[in-house]
């Protein structure tokens, strides 16, 4: 077993936790083994972080931008140094593949160097006034203490996209991580730390989000509250913000589907549908969770998904060879069991998986077999209900029309993609299909950075990240007139 770690709070500069404070434990999902302890942070912690961002925003706001920018510089430089370290925390905390964290990690190297540059690119506008006496113009202003909440299935890319746009927009931060990932949180605060970041700009507070992230939420001084995580989570987020007007950006659940008609390469499609359905152990957002192909192809494509499905080799993450980790935790385990019964009650057919892996090679972990359930109908739970783990429901349909009508019906609208041939299809599906992110002869999880990222419907409350557009929910126009 690796040595025990210890992950404290980080607030105005300080590593630290209240006396006497609780803590909570870290455990890898491969294996059950702890990984480290965490600090319990109480409402004193949160109020005391929140502080420290605020004073901090005084003179932060301040800086020039490129100034504040050249910091994400200084990051992505030690984050390269540190990847292979922080890459293997994440494996260890949250059980994905290591190739996987390593690609996280390249993933956020590539978001800091972009934000990086939008240090001199925040542009503003220019208008022509009435007058011939008057110069009117509009700038973007930084809002004050952001709260960044995140979850375990990217524990440094996700929290990454706000806190990189927070801090170049000239925010100041309170970051909530996930109680599974405070470890890899604790590593990449240190990255900031390393920079020399400014005391009191970036403050990691640890702790579960029914205590302490509702805390945070609800801090007068917290002006932005920007969420990944689940859809009822961020209505309750939403809620508190509605009540004092707090900036909220959500990136919630998604049920997204790959579409695949009779003219599509079929090989093509299977292999873009598996990775999509799982990597990450089907525990990312964006993951395919539904298939909508037309009867006429549909056993031609299910053979081809099970034959590469069942090749799939489940493990440790750590260990070479592995191509699917374990769940992140007990609960997700149950969670994927339950629907998976709940399927086979509605009538859905299994084709492979199924079940849970409790051989001797996975022995205090949470492994579940890769799954692939056919006869699903479209009102079938596993076809509507995010799942949020290794199972992929196939839906037939006749046409084209009832293909784009199954996939919109649902309450979610993050990621959708097509397969096929056709230009009529892909231009029709590019306009009629309710997402976000549409994606034509490619699975759902392949988003770029600088390309606006975010969901509709259930997904998301409009707001945009990994991309320019995420300055409109860390910062405020400012419209200026000047006479002369």
């Amino acid at each position: 077993m690796a040595d025990v770690q210890l992950a404290t709070n980080f607030i105005d500069g300080v590593w630290k936790s209240a006396d006497n404070a609780e803590s909570f434990t870290s455990r890898n999902p491969a294996t059950g083994e702890m990984v480290g302890t965490c600090v319990m942070s109480k409402e004193l912690d949160v109020t005391q972080a929140v502080q420290a961002a605020n004073e901090a925003y005084q003179a932060w706001k301040k800086r020039p931008v490129p100034e504040r920018a050249d910091y994400l510089w200084k990051v992505a430089e030690i984050l390269l140094q540190r990847k292979e370290h922080i890459a293997k925390m994440m494996t260890l905390e949250m059980g994905k593949v290591y190739a996987e964290s390593l690609g996280e990690v390249d993933a956020t190297i590539a978001s800091c160097k972009y934000m990086a540059g939008e240090g001199r690119r925040m542009f503003g506008e220019t208008i022509p006034t009435g007058s011939q006496d008057r110069m009117a113009m509009t700038v973007r202003e930084p809002l004050g203490v952001v709260a960044c909440i995140t979850p375990w299935n990217f524990p440094i890319a996700l929290a990454a996209y706000k806190i990189f746009a927070a801090l170049v927009a000239g925010n100041t931060i309170v970051w909530k991580p996930a109680s599974d990932v405070a470890l890899s949180a604790k590593l990449f605060t240190e990255i900031f730390e390393s920079a020399g970041l400014p005391d009191g700009v970036l403050n990691l507070i640890l702790g579960t989000g029914s205590k302490v992230g509702n805390a945070l939420a609800q801090h007068k001084d917290v002006k932005v509250i920007a969420f990944t995580g689940s859809t009822e989570v961020g209505i309750h987020l939403a809620e508190i913000g509605a009540r004092t007007l707090k900036r909220i950006s959500l990136e919630l659940g998604g049920k997204n589907a790959v579409i695949v008609m009779e003219d599509a390469d079929l090989d093509q499609a299977a292999a873009g549908i598996v990775k999509a359905a799982f990597t990450t152990t089907g525990q990312r957002c964006t993951a395919a969770s539904r298939v909508i192909v037309v009867e006429s192809v549909r056993e031609e494509l299910e053979q081809r998904i099970v034959a590469l499905t069942e090749k799939l080799k489940v493990g440790n993450g750590l260990e070479t060879g592995i191509d699917i980790g374990p769940l992140a935790n007990a609960s997700q385990l149950k969670t994927v069991e339950t629907y998976v019964e709940i399927a086979k009650q509605e009538g859905g057919r299994l084709l492979t998986g199924g079940f849970a892996l409790k051989e001797a090679a996975y022995q205090g972990g949470f492994y579940y077999a890769p799954t692939v359930v056919t006869n699903v109908r479209r009102d079938h739970r596993i076809a509507r209900e995010e799942i949020f783990g290794p199972v992929l429901a196939i839906i037939s349909v006749e046409h084209f029309e009832e293909a784009i009508e199954v996939n919109n019906d649902t309450e979610y609208g993050l990621s959708t993609s097509i397969y096929t041939n056709s230009l009529h299809y892909a231009n029709r599906a590019s306009r009629e299909l309710e997402a976000g992110l549409v994606y034509i002869n490619n699975g759902t999880s392949n988003a770029e950075t600088g390309m606006a990222f975010g969901g509709v419907k259930m997904s998301g409350n409009g707001h945009r990240e990994v991309s320019h557009h995420a300055f409109d929910c860390m910062t405020e126009w400012k419209t200026i007139y000047t006479n002369f």
